[in-house]
């Protein structure tokens, strides 16, 4: 089987990886104005989102939560990525990241989010401490075995302005070095002093590329947000910034008819030093591969991505803000109004996004052209092509 020019293959025909791998390379380090996306197939190709797996995804840092979802000590939530079965667990000594897998015979110890002193195995009482170690197995007296320094394996774990960060290979560079300004960029909006104010979870039937990709380009309004985006925030005012190699930023700054109360929903600001673009505009971040941050003026939504297959993502939408917003007599409506809203502009894009999947899976699928507002498509593209000669 050959693979066409285009980087799709024909219909029935398995895609060969070293075929797909060469398509995916022969568009490296392009020039803007003409830059194209990955094949289709890059999107389709089970085999090659394995290889995504193993080095892009396990080498570099994924964000998994935020602090806030870990507010005391005991305070724990789960969640299972690239075949792993995770719990983060605020222990004495800080934010740990663990296998919630018993060591014994292998049933989760944790499941949802909670608060607790100890993890206890559902099916023989196996315990273990917030760090993971063993505490106590009962009834194995009648064997050689002793509970002494066996742990529940770690998963190196750190923490950039509240934001939690995994590394599953154990030898990245620090976080902070990882995403060099990254935090001095966001460093003035607080989030780590943020709280949880509403989530909404998805199951979507398309590849985690295409979501990180529609979420970082504004040129989407104009057709799939006509009345909630579009209207308000012009895809032609949006702009991003030059590639900073592990992450990026964009803006999409609102018409001058707009008033203030259609970008702030009436909870305190982030920051009593916000400047006029940063009053009048939200702001998308990416942190390479696949964490994602919308900054408003006074609110902060973190799109939690969890790749399944080449077909299949998970999704979670989180919104916090300052901790004193809680107090506002009218908060818990403002908060409806606000998830109501995203409800809607999250269903307009998993409609389109479950579109794309599906035509990228055809045979006539091919490399597309890109505009300048679509330049984070071109430097996750570039990022995902680097780390294929891993």
């Amino acid at each position: 089987m050959n693979m066409m020019a285009n980087g799709s293959t024909k219909l029935g025909d398995e895609v060969q990886l070293d075929d797909l791998l060469g398509a995916v390379k022969a568009g490296a380090h392009q020039d803007l104005e003409h830059s194209e996306t990955l094949p289709p197939m890059a999107y389709v190709s089970e085999d090659f989102f394995n290889m995504e797996v193993e080095r892009v995804f396990k080498p570099g840092w994924v964000c998994v939560g935020h602090v806030s979802q870990v507010p005391e000590e005991g305070s724990y939530f789960t969640l299972d990525l690239f075949g792993e079965m995770l719990v983060i667990v605020r222990a004495a000594d800080g934010i740990r990241a663990m296998s919630r897998i018993c060591l014994h015979r292998w049933a989760p110890i944790a499941e949802g989010c909670g608060k607790t002193k100890l993890f206890s195995c559902p099916f023989h009482k196996w315990g273990f401490a917030l760090d993971g170690r063993l505490l106590g197995a009962p009834l194995m007296e009648g064997v050689q075995f002793d509970v002494e320094g066996r742990q529940l394996p770690q998963v190196r774990t750190e923490v950039l302005e509240g934001f939690i960060f995994v590394n599953f290979s154990g030898d990245a560079a620090p976080v902070g070095q990882a995403f060099t300004g990254f935090a001095e960029r966001i460093g003035k909006f607080k989030i780590g002093e943020l709280v949880l104010a509403g989530e909404l979870s998805y199951e979507c039937d398309f590849n985690w590329k295409i979501m990180m990709e529609t979420f970082m380009e504004c040129y989407h309004h104009i057709a799939a947000h006509p009345s909630t985006f579009e209207a308000s925030f012009p895809a032609r005012l949006s702009y991003i910034e030059d590639d900073r190699k592990t992450w990026t930023m964009g803006a999409s700054p609102a018409r001058d008819s707009v008033p203030d109360d259609k970008i702030r929903v009436g909870l305190p600001l982030l920051s009593d030093d916000l400047t006029t673009e940063e009053s009048r505009a939200f702001f998308l971040y990416q942190a390479f591969p696949s964490h994602l941050v919308s900054i408003w003026p006074d609110r902060v939504y973190m799109f939690r991505c969890q790749p399944r297959s080449a077909g299949r993502t998970s999704l979670q939408t989180y919104v916090f803000v300052r901790p004193e917003a809680r107090e506002l007599p009218n908060f818990a409506e403002i908060m409806k109004q606000e998830m109501d809203f995203f409800v809607t502009v999250n269903a307009e894009d998993i409609a389109v996004n479950e579109m794309q999947q599906k035509g990228a899976a055809t045979s006539t699928a091919q490399v597309g052209r890109l505009s300048h507002l679509e330049k984070a498509v071109w430097q996750l593209a570039d990022y995902i092509r680097d780390r294929m000669d891993a």
